[in-house]
């Protein structure tokens, strides 16, 4: 079903709005696992809750299914986050060709990693072990007609930028997304419970063991991979990519599966 043709939801309690991983703090979501988390901040003043128009954007896009969170407004633009099962979705909504191209995001990289962009144009915070422990997706953004935009994400002292390119031929209202994700030290934790040495799953440990040097360090490969995609077969098949059958044998465990890779 396509979101954006479903009934608008009741808003919530902008106030009081808080969840197990998701947190409002006036024009600020923070996202937490219970043991780190990070903060982002929306360009804009804190509006009435709403859900953009997403007849443009590709159905495998949308992460959340959930009211919104939190909405800010610029003067041209609306700025609306959801929580989603890893993290957050914020959907920025330009309304026209007159509007600013670039849309700031003041940030709080987890404690104690650092964060910096990537080839592919993602964003990730690693910890001083070198592992990957969360991080901003790949941006996209569409037009109306759903016509895919050119859009770049860009890192200065604290502040994530996303630009989006437009002009007035373009069809409005363009929406644009920087998706935060998240979870990792749950996994973890997950992970070192079911596949300890004497565990029924200790196999699987043995095989991750043997390919990638730690279950650890296996674990968080797979993971980044997974989670660097949307869609649920780009993100299967990512995880694939990087440990063929191994990964059907990580899903295979429910407990993994869902606090892996829900």
């Amino acid at each position: 079903m396509n979101i954006a043709s479903a009934a608008e939801p009741a808003p919530l309690d902008l106030e009081n709005y808080s969840s197990e991983k998701l947190i409002v703090d006036q024009s600020s979501i923070e996202v937490t696992d219970g043991n780190a988390s990070m903060s982002l901040t929306l360009p804009g003043k804190p509006a009435e809750l709403a859900t953009p128009d997403l007849s443009g954007v590709p159905e495998t896009l949308i992460a959340h299914a959930t009211e919104p969170a939190l909405t800010t407004e610029t003067k041209e633009a609306s700025i609306s986050s959801f929580e989603t099962p890893n993290g957050s979705q914020t959907l920025i909504s330009i309304e026209s060709a007159e509007a600013s191209h670039t849309y700031n995001f003041p940030f709080e990289a987890p404690s104690g990693s650092v964060s910096q962009l990537e080839k592919d144009g993602s964003v990730s915070f690693i910890n001083d072990e070198g592992e990957y422990v969360g991080g901003i997706s790949e941006p996209w953004a569409y037009d109306a007609n759903g016509k895919q935009l050119e859009t770049s994400f860009s890192l200065s002292n604290g502040i994530l930028t996303q630009t989006v390119e437009f002009d007035e031929r373009t069809a409005f209202p363009v929406v644009a997304d920087p998706n935060t994700v998240w979870g990792w030290t749950v996994c973890v934790a997950t992970v070192g419970a079911n596949l300890m040495p004497w565990g029924a799953a200790a196999k699987v440990g043995y095989k991750l063991v043997k390919r990638f040097g730690s279950v650890k360090k296996g674990v968080n490969i797979i993971w980044r991979a997974y989670h660097s995609k949307k869609g649920a077969t780009a993100k299967r098949n990512a995880a694939v990519a990087v440990a063929g059958g191994l990964f059907a044998e990580l899903i295979g465990i429910n407990d993994i599966k869902q606090n892996c890779f829900s």
